[in-house]
């Protein structure tokens, strides 16, 4: 049997998709990207995901909206905010909803990785995997 940990990124195409894709993929992760609320909406009902990358600021809402999504399925999978705002008082009010933790963007691929390898220890549970049949 194959583990097949998604990890998905809602986030416009771009350097700081690219970056948020190469992290997840050197922690292991096989990533899914779509670019705004409603599509994350429908994958999310889809798929469990061990890791949620978001956009502070997306075309059809926020990573607040991205966070209650993720709570309406159930899952435990962490949302961690990418941002162009590096400012303390935003960080803090991001975790304060729920965030797991805040990325300035460009992300940085060794604090992108460290911040994804901490999320996943701290969530690893095996309901958030999928698993397929070989």
């Amino acid at each position: 049997m194959v583990v097949i940990e998604l990890a998905l990124v809602i986030c416009k195409e771009g350097e700081d998709r690219e970056k948020a894709v190469a992290a997840l993929v050197s922690c292991g992760l096989n990533p899914i990207c779509c670019s705004n609320l409603q599509e994350a909406r429908t994958l999310l009902s889809q798929a469990p995901f061990r890791v949620v990358l978001c956009t502070d600021v997306l075309t059809d809402g926020d990573y607040r909206a991205v966070l209650r999504e993720v709570k309406n399925t159930g899952k435990d999978a962490p949302v961690i905010v990418l941002s162009h705002v590096a400012e303390w008082e935003t960080y803090l009010i991001a975790l304060g909803v729920g965030a797991f933790d805040y990325i300035c963007c460009p992300p940085d691929p060794n604090e992108a990785n460290r911040i994804i390898l901490s999320a996943l220890e701290d969530t690893d549970s095996p309901q958030n995997t999928t698993r397929l049949s070989s």
